[in-house]
């Protein structure tokens, strides 16, 4: 078994990581041209890209999800795994003061629309399930740290 940003993988999903179908292949590029092209984001740039590629890869393999639904699950996988990384560093006590969740709330919006118009969603919905959990968490605490404090200083 290997662990991906929390989530366990058997040997047969591993399988479709290390040598992925051409259809899961070419999901990937039509996922990743996506979010260049309406947002202006490049796979590059993205700063855990790697884990990124692996859950795709091996959800797509598993699933053989529609290509409206293979674009959901990339942004999903985005979002999620861009907030994580900044609860991270920030729960090591740096403050990242140009990051606003505002700024990557449309990607998070256009994943649920084109989960909710793609022909698979209940699928893709049960396979994120897990992981639209752990948004919700990360969004509160998110929220929760970033607000200021109401308490009153001095008792």
């Amino acid at each position: 078994m290997s662990k991906v940003l929390g989530c366990t993988h058997s040997q047969k999903e591993l399988m479709h990581e290390n040598n992925p179908s051409p259809y899961t292949e070419k999901q990937w590029l039509i996922a990743v041209r996506s979010l260049e092209n309406e947002f202006d984001i490049q796979f590059e740039k993205i700063q855990v890209k790697d884990q990124v590629k692996k859950l795709f890869f091996n959800y797509v393999g598993l699933h053989h999800f529609s290509s409206e639904a293979c674009i959901a699950l990339y942004y999903r996988l985005f979002f999620y795994s861009t907030l994580l990384l900044v609860q991270i560093i920030e729960s090591e006590g740096f403050k990242i003061e140009d990051f606003f969740l505002n700024d990557l709330q449309p990607v998070y919006l256009s994943s649920v629309a084109r989960s909710v118009e793609a022909k698979d969603s209940p699928e893709l919905e049960d396979v994120l399930k897990n992981i639209n959990l752990s948004l919700e968490v990360l969004i509160y605490d998110f929220i929760e740290n970033r607000a200021p404090s109401s308490k009153k200083k001095g008792g």
